[in-house]
């Protein structure tokens, strides 16, 4: 029995002794928080907007190359039609409205081309997406970073997406 009472002295004794403050963890170096910014930076903002700007290129030239491939279309119809109704007499009235009405929608065509500047918009889009670009060749990679360019290359960067499109 006295070793069970030796027992409880000793776990007695170790459970009035205050237990030791776990160590602080260890702080993180400054280049390699700076190295983890500029990998989150890269993949969630940058990489992100450079998508968007991309999308946004393809999705306004594949609008504008339609919208002018319809109202070619439909200007040749027009021609056609009219060219038609010359040589039919008796209803070159009914060709004559056909030839009318198509180049009617040609206009219409055309000109929901030009309110909406597709040509613009995947221009603007396309500068965008190469200034990216560019800065990213000239931008610091996580292993290589220092303060002064990580500074120089979020404010460029920011500055490209607060004027482009």
């Amino acid at each position: 029995m006295s070793t069970s009472t030796e027992k409880e002295a000793v776990v007695n004794e170790v459970a009035e002794k205050p237990a030791a403050p776990a160590p602080a963890p260890a702080p993180v170096p400054v280049k390699q928080r700076e190295g983890q910014f500029v990998e989150a930076y890269l993949r969630h903002r940058f990489q992100d907007r450079l998508d968007h700007f991309e999308r946004g290129r393809k999705r306004y030239s594949a609008a504008r190359t339609w919208t002018v491939a319809i109202a070619a279309a439909l200007f040749i119809a027009a021609a056609a039609a009219a060219a038609v109704g010359m040589a039919d007499g008796p209803r070159r009235a009914m060709w004559g409205f056909a030839a009318t009405t198509l180049a009617a929608l040609a206009t219409a065509v055309s000109l929901y081309e030009a309110t909406f500047g597709f040509r613009r918009l995947a221009r603007e889009s396309a500068t965008t997406s190469v200034a990216l670009q560019r800065l990213a060749v000239d931008g610091p990679t996580p292993d290589d970073v220092d303060g002064e360019r990580l500074v120089a290359f979020v404010t460029e960067v920011e500055s490209v997406l607060r004027y482009g499109r």
